[in-house]
């Protein structure tokens, strides 16, 4: 998997793509507003992660942060079931389950060409309680709750999988029908990682929030 230290072009997208969300969802779908949106759906779709500034993270585990992956790809896989609807907002309960990767190798410019690849990797849990604006044909949604997450950061070949600690995610998007069980399913999510003290055996983390935009399909 091929690093991109370049990763503004992604966050510019998805900074673009969130006040949109919040209200394409009933436009597009005028006619199926007043119909519910239904008992339950399920996401699965492709993911970009960029990493942000890791530095001290990186110097924690010996590592140079310029010189570990700024991008990330992978997957994300969600279910949600919707319990009431209140005039315009539908209430659901739900969760997603995320992990993306990226690689970095050495090259000629680093100070040891022949050093290891790095990897770093998310992998998170998240329940959500999610509100939701729109109809059976498509609607937007923001949502969040707290959960667990994974980030690791280490020479391939290492074995360090990394702590685990609570996250809050929050976020949102939409999703949008083109037949009556298939949907277009977009998603930006944040995860506030929290900060973990060093121990005898590990290394700790700084508090951080790494972003995470996603696309792909829905189920029903």
């Amino acid at each position: 998997m091929r690093d991109c230290r370049r990763s503004s072009p992604f966050i510019g997208v998805a900074l673009v793509l969130v006040p949109w969300l919040s209200t394409a969802g009933p436009a597009y779908a005028q006619e199926g507003a007043d119909r519910p949106i239904g008992r339950f759906v399920v996401d699965v779709r492709g993911a970009i992660t960029p990493f942000g500034d890791t530095t001290e993270f990186a110097g924690l585990r010996g590592l140079d942060g310029s010189l570990t992956p700024g991008l990330g790809l992978g997957l994300e896989a969600g279910a949600h079931v919707y319990l009431y609807r209140w005039r315009v907002i539908t209430f659901g309960l739900g969760g997603s389950v995320h992990t993306s990767l990226g690689d970095r190798g050495a090259s000629e410019l680093d100070p040891n060409p022949d050093g290891p690849t790095i990897r770093k990797q998310l992998v998170a849990v998240s329940p959500q309680l999610s509100f939701n604006f729109g109809g059976r044909d498509g609607w937007s949604y923001i949502s969040g709750g707290l959960g667990n997450a994974r980030l690791s950061l280490f020479p391939i070949g290492a074995g360090r999988a990394g702590q685990q600690t609570r996250s809050l995610n929050y976020g949102g998007g939409g999703r949008w029908f083109t037949s009556d069980h298939l949907a277009l399913s977009l998603d930006l999510r944040f995860y506030a990682l929290t900060p973990l003290e060093k121990t005898e055996t590990e290394p700790g983390s700084p508090r951080m929030t790494v972003m995470v935009f996603s696309i792909g399909t829905a189920f029903r």
